[in-house]
């Protein structure tokens, strides 16, 4: 074989490593973006579980202590019910100074178990938060709903008709305050969407909370002009009743 084909020869070879290389490389490439769309995909999905969870906790905290402030707030001092989770717990270490009785004790032991739960919850969640990367920050007057329609239309790429698809059965329950953060991901025909606490002065949870509270209050009260009204009407009843029987 003479010197003009050896070097065709390794020159062949030299191309066919080089081709190798390239394709083992993006193989690896497109396996560590999968295995990182997944990965974002379990962290978004625990998220959004904690989330839940810590609305619950948070609630069944609220409540209870809110209860224990109208019966022995003016003896023991109020718990700070929406503060941080270590302000509860110095609350409740206050309160517990004061050597209560066994049923109170037992009752902010209790909490202090709720609270403990909270505090490990957002830990959790800052460790999810950091691992999935720069989040949306919510501006004035900006909504759930288009945050995520601009998501699916600008970054995911699909078509409004598409992303208006999506959205729909996409539960979208966040009421947002400027400063909270909303993670959104978009991965073979599946939209995670959920929003953290941020730079607001409020979590999601506070909203969440207050919201339903002021929807609560406001059906009792539309229940109570609804009963006066009825209460009226049989009066008015009666009375025309009367005058006729006369």
């Amino acid at each position: 074989m003479s010197n003009g084909e050896m070097s065709k020869v390794r020159g062949g070879k030299t191309w066919l490593v080089v081709v190798l290389i390239v394709v083992l490389v993006g193989v690896l490439a497109l396996s560590f973006l999968y295995y990182s769309s997944q990965k974002k995909v379990v962290d978004m999905l625990q998220l959004n579980a904690l989330q839940a969870q810590r609305l619950e906790e948070f609630g069944k905290l609220s409540d209870e202590v809110r209860m224990f402030n109208s019966r022995f707030g003016n003896r023991f001092g109020e718990i700070k019910v929406l503060a941080p989770a270590d302000s509860v717990l110095s609350d409740i270490s206050r309160i517990q100074g004061q050597n209560p009785p066994d049923a109170i004790d037992t009752l902010l032991t209790d909490f202090r178990s709720t609270a403990e739960k909270l505090a490990y919850l957002g830990d959790k969640i800052e460790k999810l938060e950091a691992r999935l990367g720069s989040p949306y920050k919510v501006k004035a007057n900006d909504s759930h709903a288009k945050l995520a329609l601009d998501f699916l239309t600008k970054e995911a790429g699909l078509s409004p008709a598409e992303a208006q698809k999506v959205l729909k059965r996409t539960a979208l329950i966040w009421e947002l305050e400027p400063g909270n953060y909303v993670y959104n991901l978009y991965w073979k025909d599946i939209f995670l969407t959920t929003v953290t606490q941020g730079e607001a002065k409020r979590s999601p949870l506070v909203v969440q909370r207050r919201l339903r509270e002021s929807t609560a209050q406001y059906i009792e009260e539309l229940e109570n002009q609804l009963r006066s009204l009825s209460l009226q009407d049989s009066l008015q009843t009666l009375q025309e009743t009367s005058g006729q029987t006369k």
